[in-house]
């Protein structure tokens, strides 16, 4: 079932997606956007979107996108890591809304908490491997992870993450057997792919998924879609 809370009458938490690595969390009282990027030209987050925050992994095009038009137009706070800001500062993002934020640090404002971890991007054919950051987003009482780029899981096992939001593509992130493994280890409620290349890699991945990771739910999204996170009275995690 998709679910809608456009009316603001529920505090459970939504999350949309957007498509390749793009995601909103949202309540009446808060929106996050995740790595609203551009694809083959294409813009995944209209500059119309609403946002409070935009938590953006890293400074390539598929996932920076128009993230410095977006703070712009909603005055939403950008976070990132240095490069990832200083890229969006170039772009035109208000020197206000910016925050730097390296590994380990929070970012909390009302009804919102964040926390950034660096987790190492995924292959690359650039001469410096490009820094990612990995952002744990709580809302309502529901942890959203979401790991840009990342071919390491780090030490996110030691977070309670109730939806994680992982790469599955061999080329930049992990693998369909790596982001199994990870989600393994992790043991999130939920576990959404995203950022994938090809259909072989995502077939593989839902085959094998139950096998590997028993303790977790997945779900594939589509762009457009729209879920419902929310426990129930705080011992049950519910997807609808």
């Amino acid at each position: 079932m998709i679910a809608n809370n456009e009316s603001g009458d529920l505090d459970m938490p939504m999350l949309k997606y957007f498509g390749h690595a793009a995601f909103k969390l949202y309540s009446p009282k808060i929106s996050i956007i995740f790595d609203p990027g551009i694809l083959s030209n294409e813009i995944l987050v209209p500059e119309s979107e609403k946002a409070n925050i935009i938590c953006v992994s890293h400074e390539h095009e598929d996932h920076l996108g128009n993230t410095a038009q977006l703070s712009s137009k909603q005055k939403a706070f950008v976070l990132g890591n240095e490069y990832t800001i200083n890229t969006a500062l170039k772009k035109g993002a208000p020197e206000w809304l910016v925050r730097k934020l390296q590994s380990g640090e929070q970012f909390d404002r009302p009804n919102v908490k964040i926390t950034a971890l660096e987790l190492k991007h995924g292959p690359s054919v650039e001469p410096i491997n490009t820094p990612n950051l990995c952002f744990i987003v709580e809302v309502e009482g529901v942890r959203v992870a979401h790991l840009g780029d990342a071919m390491t899981k780090g030490f996110l096992e030691q977070y309670p993450i109730d939806v994680l939001l992982i790469g599955v593509d061999e080329t930049e992130a992990f693998n369909s057997n790596q982001s199994l493994t990870a989600i393994a280890d992790i043991k999130p409620q939920l576990a959404i792919p995203m950022h994938v290349r090809t259909e072989h890699e995502i077939d593989y991945f839902f085959t094998h998924a139950e096998t590997v990771a028993p303790e977790t739910k997945f779900r594939k999204m589509n762009p457009g879609e729209e879920i419902r996170v929310e426990w129930l009275a705080g011992t049950e995690f519910s997807v609808s």
